[in-house]
């Protein structure tokens, strides 16, 4: 519900920054515009950017507009990680387990990179995916001090 542009200084050395994303924020039409310009015009022109975490949903069927956030992404060459949310939730009676949600968005958005993303699937409930996250973002500072 991110509605403004946070900055999150880590080890008083480097930044983990939030930004107005196209998800759950209730605004105007105008404003979600907005954002995706800013946020657009962000990610192209930040030398200092690193790697774009995308959070995704999988607890249900990939999302034309998380598509199409990917697929922009690897059509700028924009370094990312797809960090999957909600991966303890079973709906099966719903439709996929998010495992399968998670192989129908890597194969939709297969033709739109090289080289596949680095993944990782979480779950805020259980804590899956925490320390495997943790790790992730050390080895992107490392990468940033080289």
């Amino acid at each position: 519900k991110t509605q403004l542009i946070n900055h999150f200084l880590v080890n008083k050395s480097w930044y983990i920054v939030d930004l107005p994303g196209y998800g759950f924020a209730r605004a105007s039409d105008a404003a979600r515009t907005d954002w995706s310009s800013f946020t657009k015009g962000y990610f192209l022109n930040r030398d200092t950017l690193v790697a774009v975490l995308l959070l995704i949903d999988a607890s249900v069927p990939p999302q034309r507009i998380d598509l199409d956030c990917a697929n922009w992404l690897g059509r700028n060459n924009i370094p990312m990680t797809f960090v999957f949310t909600k991966c303890d939730k079973l709906k099966a009676s719903k439709g996929k387990r998010p495992d399968e949600n998670i192989r129908d968005f890597q194969e939709l958005i297969r033709e739109n990179y090289k080289q596949h993303p680095a993944w990782i699937m979480t779950s805020s409930v259980t804590g899956l995916g925490r320390d495997e996250l943790l790790l992730h973002l050390s080895q992107l500072r490392n990468y940033w001090d080289q």
